[in-house]
């Protein structure tokens, strides 16, 4: 290796290393995958990502399977693919890897994992949907007047963003009718909402609406929109639409884990079963998923699970372990990363690591992306002369990964909000929080030993005495539908065959209720000793991330059930974990809180005065001149 003479102070060099030692942070997060280039070794299983933008360059509707074992990088090569993608352009990217209830349909998860996915940036530094909807009207616009004005996205969102409400609703219903009768005769509802992701202003509610989640009736005359369309065929619609302007790749990760429906499929056999679906409905695009070796061997394809459609590209690519080269190219990067973002010049480029001990590593051809990076950590304070530390806590280490994660994926998420409950009530079977005496906690609600769409789980205990049964119900929904559904079981659950002491409702009081909501459920819900909780993302964020160490402990990070169990025993105060969670404690107190005045706002109806009747020869005109 060759040293350099001139280089920044040894001291100041190591503080950074020790204070920053850049080997620690090797997961790849959701985050990381959307925001966030990882340190990517390109050399590193090339053949795999270079395959999948191959068929994409080809225009092929594929769908390939990558097989890994632990820590070689799957997520790492997804990562570069939509990196790769963003800087290129012409391919939309939708990645999944929270698929909801799995006893419940996938097909609605898989709706909102695709609108979610196209709400983040693409090429442009405009959201995948406006891209979409900005080729959507060039197109119209071309039918229309061949010599007419093409936008890029920016600048359309910007025409938008200036126009006034009552105008871009005339426009876009005219864009609409245009676009089905010159283009193609599509549900103009799909149409108009993908339009609709153009208005700064109403792009959450369109998405959400392409989501399939319910908006509230003002927002859908707003938008004039039916309040909800929850259906794989509104999926099927927009891939069509999509694969008109777009190639696009789906991604399909986090599939290893051992969770698994009531009939006893896995989640990789759900999923499995769901992209069989979807590419036989795919007309142009790259189905990606990837998984354990093991995974694909027995849990799909002895399975017999139509694995032909799901690796429709051949046999499953197979990352491979890391050698010589790539191990030092891995450590160089990360040491030059911290480098650059500290302003320090090292003796050499791997300072203080040796490259022949490096390349012993990456001759056993048997070491992991993420072995490597655990050995660097390790072995830094080493080289720095740093006495050594106590060994960490793999679950606190796990935990505070996990933390990173952004609590807004999560915040529309009934589903996994109430899991991350019904995990946290769970490990308090047993113990006395709030005068309870946890003795059952239970998704089985009904009368029957059955479950239910609102309530999520009961509580099961005695309070001073007395036998109390506790139905909490997560409630997220804008829309008055969906939320009145819920609130109904929670005010009279006995006609829904539902046996209940208490009621328990938690939401976040940024969402808004009317006043009929008000009236009809939340003031009978207190007056018969229920509750209203507040859904506080801080103290929720800690419940979802012992969740997710919980759900990953095998794979991800290798810890068993009584580790995890230990360390919210042992560290559950520091942590807001088990007993000293504020938002389990709260949801067990007595009832005490009421519903703040300022969670209430008044109905909106007003259309403004606007004309939407069919003309033909004033569209063409009116489009002509945009």
């Amino acid at each position: 290796m060759t040293h350099s003479n001139v280089h920044s102070p040894l001291e100041d060099i190591k503080l950074a290393l020790l204070e920053n030692n850049p080997f620690s942070d090797h997961s790849v997060r959701h985050n990381h995958i959307w925001n966030y280039t990882i340190t990517d070794v390109k050399s590193l299983n090339a053949d795999a990502s270079n395959a999948v933008l191959q068929a994409l360059k080809q225009n092929q509707t594929t769908s390939i399977v990558v097989t890994a074992e632990y820590g070689t990088g799957k997520s790492h090569i997804i990562s570069r693919l939509r990196h790769q993608l963003q800087t290129q352009g012409n391919t939309l990217f939708v990645y999944a890897n929270q698929y909801g209830n799995l006893d419940q349909d996938i097909r609605h998860s898989f709706q909102k994992i695709l609108a979610n996915s196209l709400k983040e940036l693409g090429h442009q530094e405009v959201k995948q949907w406006q891209e979409l909807a900005t080729a959507m009207v060039n197109h119209v616009l071309k039918v229309v007047n061949p010599q007419s004005n093409q936008y890029d996205p920016s600048s359309l969102v910007e025409k938008f963003q200036n126009a006034s409400s009552k105008s871009i609703s005339k426009k876009l219903e005219q864009f609409t009718r245009a676009f089905r009768k010159k283009i193609a005769d599509k549900n103009p509802d799909i149409i108009k909402a993908i339009f609709w992701t153009l208005s700064s202003e109403q792009f959450p509610y369109a998405v959400s609406w392409l989501a399939g989640e319910e908006i509230a009736q003002y927002k859908a005359n707003e938008l004039r929109l039916p309040t909800q369309s929850q259906s794989f065929e509104t999926v099927v619609e927009t891939l069509d639409i999509i694969s008109q302007y777009n190639q696009i790749l789906i991604c399909f990760d986090e599939l290893d884990s051992q969770e698994f429906n009531e009939l006893g499929f896995t989640k990789a056999q759900i999923v499995a079963g769901f992209i069989k679906e979807l590419f036989e409905n795919l007309t142009n695009g790259v189905i990606l998923s990837v998984m354990l070796p093991a995974v694909w061997q027995d849990k799909i394809k002895k399975a017999r699970l139509s694995w032909q459609k799901v690796s429709a590209y051949g046999e499953p690519l197979n990352l491979k372990f890391m050698d010589e080269e790539s191990v030092v190219e891995l450590v160089k990067l990360r040491l030059s990363q911290l480098y650059k973002e500290t302003n320090l010049t090292p003796p050499y480029a791997l300072y203080p690591f040796d490259e022949t001990e490096l390349r012993k590593l990456g001759k056993t051809k048997s070491e992991t992306v993420r072995t490597v990076l655990t050995w660097c950590k390790e072995k830094l304070p080493q080289l720095l002369d740093k006495k050594e530390n106590p060994p960490e806590n793999k679950v606190q280490s796990a935990f505070d990964i996990e933390m990173q994660l952004e609590i807004d994926n999560y915040i529309d998420d009934n589903y996994s909000i109430a899991d991350a409950l019904l995990f946290g009530f769970r490990g308090l079977i047993g113990q006395t929080v709030e005068r309870v005496l946890i003795q059952d906690v239970t998704e089985s609600v009904k009368n029957k030993s059955a479950k239910d769409n609102y309530i999520n789980f009961k509580i099961i205990g005695t309070e001073d005495g007395k036998e109390v049964k506790i139905g909490v119900a997560v409630l997220q929904y804008t829309g008055g539908n969906s939320l009145g559904a819920g609130l109904r079981r929670l005010t009279q659950p006995e006609n829904f065959g539902i046996e209940l002491t208490r009621s328990c409702l938690v939401r976040s009081k940024d969402r808004k209720m009317t006043p009929y909501i008000q009236n009809t459920y939340i003031t009978p819900l207190i007056d018969k000793g229920g509750e209203y909780v507040e859904l506080k993302e801080d103290e929720l964020q800690p419940l979802i991330a012992i969740r997710s160490v919980y759900n990953k402990r095998e794979v991800e990070y290798q810890l068993t059930k009584e580790e995890i169990e230990q360390f919210i025993a042992e560290k559950g105060a520091e942590n807001l974990l088990g007993a000293s969670n504020p938002l389990l404690q709260e949801i067990l107190s007595d009832p005490s809180y009421i519903v703040p005045d300022d969670m209430i706002e008044e109905e909106q109806f007003d259309l403004g005065e606007l004309s939407f009747e069919e003309d033909d020869a004033s569209d063409e005109q009116d489009l002509a001149d945009f």
